[in-house]
Order: structure tokens, then C-alpha cells, then sequence
């Protein structure tokens, strides 16, 4: 039996809306719509990709360029140190997994700013305030680069896009998610026994999304 050929991805990015001001607490959406052409559910492992944008915002999933200036923005990037994914059932890492049903679209979003919801975004120079005035006092401060529209610069045009170099390699297999997951009292709950397709999956091109924040 011939092994099947790796699936092709068609991805479209979205924001909504692409006009922004800071007097508006909730930022935009952004989102990733992903087509697989392939005959039977496929699962990918999202960790540290754009797939999964809400952690993909802070792992440079999503370079902004400022087109006003014509340059690239500083984004906020974390780096985590943390134990070896899992595949137990109702753990944290479950969000991890995403399948994505044959021909039929699957659709990805997050709030295009800070994770936090009780943290409004705020402007390059009003986060570089409010950093200074938490120095000053003790509080918690919030990063200094750029994450999604926060900390970026009234009156500027901006373009955000995929960055190609998260997209050269995926874990993925042939299955839906709970093909995978394992109770929670197994002890194989790691990836090690789980092979990954060695087939590349085939990703179209992705277009940037401008966007602007008004003065």
C-alpha cells in the first residue's frame, strides 16, 4: 500500500477590524483560516507555531513592519522553559493539538495585543509611561517591544504576516486529535511514541494583512 501524499495547507490571515485606536479597550482579532486538502483528518502539534496565534504572538510567529517608517517592529518574545509536551487528556497541553477535518475549513483567533484581558493596549509611549511610573512604584511591568497592537505608534500604518520560518516544520499525523490523547492516569503521555509524518506538510503562500492605528 502506497503511503499517502503530505496534505497541502491553504492559510489565509485576517485582523479584524484593521483600523485600531487606544481609546478602544478590546483589540482586534486575529485570525488564521486553515484548508487542508487532504482525504482524512489530519492533527498538528500548534506549540510554538502560528496555528496556536495566541502563544504564537510571543514566539515570533508574527513580525509587524511599521510601513510608515519603513521598518520592522520589535515584538515581544518569551522564552519558556518547561517539561516535555503531553498528550494526557484535560491537560494543559490538549490546546496543542488541533485536527483539521478533510476539505473543510478550521479557523484560529486571538486578541491581537497582550494575552492578559484585564490589560488594555496601550501606545509606545504610553506603555513606556506606564513601565517607568511601575519601576518607580514596584508593580508588575509590562514589556517594552511590541505585542500585537500594543506598543505601537498612533498615526502609523503597520503590515503583519506569517513568519516563513515557523512554517518549515511541523509534528503532524494522520488522525483526529483524540487518536492521540491518552487518559490522564497513563504514564506514556509523552510524544515519544507517537511518530510524526515524515512528509513535509505543503503550505501556499501568505499574504500580510495591513492594518492602522489612529491618532
Amino acid at each position: 500500500m502506497s503511503t499517502p501524499q503530505a496534505p497541502k495547507l491553504t492559510v489565509q490571515l485576517s485582523l479584524s477590524p484593521t483600523t485600531y485606536s487606544y481609546s478602544n479597550p478590546i483589540p482586534p482579532t486575529l485570525s488564521l483560516s486553515v484548508t487542508s486538502d487532504a482525504k482524512r483528518p489530519i492533527t498538528l502539534l500548534t506549540y510554538n507555531t502560528p496555528f496556536h496565534p495566541a502563544f504564537g504572538l510571543t514566539q515570533d510567529c508574527f513580525p509587524i513592519w511599521d510601513l510608515t517608517t519603513d521598518s520592522g517592529v520589535k515584538t515581544t518574545s518569551l522564552h519558556i522553559q518547561r517539561m516535555p509536551l503531553s498528550r494526557a487528556r484535560g491537560s494543559d497541553d490538549e490546546q496543542y493539538f488541533l485536527t483539521l477535518p478533510p476539505s473543510e475549513t478550521t479557523t484560529v483567533s486571538t486578541r491581537f495585543a497582550r494575552g492578559n484581558e484585564d490589560m488594555r493596549p496601550l501606545s509606545r509611549a504610553a506603555a513606556q509611561q506606564e513601565r517607568e511610573e511601575a519601576e518607580r512604584t514596584g508593580k508588575a511591568r509590562r514589556s517594552v517591544f511590541a505585542c500585537g497592537v500594543d506598543g505601537l505608534e498612533p498615526g502609523h500604518r503597520y503590515s503583519v504576516s506569517v513568519a516563513k520560518g515557523k512554517l518549515l516544520s511541523f509534528w503532524w499525523v494522520w488522525g483526529i486529535k483524540d487518536d492521540i490523547l491518552v487518559d490522564p492516569q497513563s504514564q506514556d503521555w509523552g510524544l515519544d511514541n507517537v511518530q510524526s509524518e515524515e512528509a513535509p506538510l505543503e503550505i501556499e503562500g501568505i499574504e500580510s494583512v495591513e492594518f492602522e492605528i489612529e491618532i
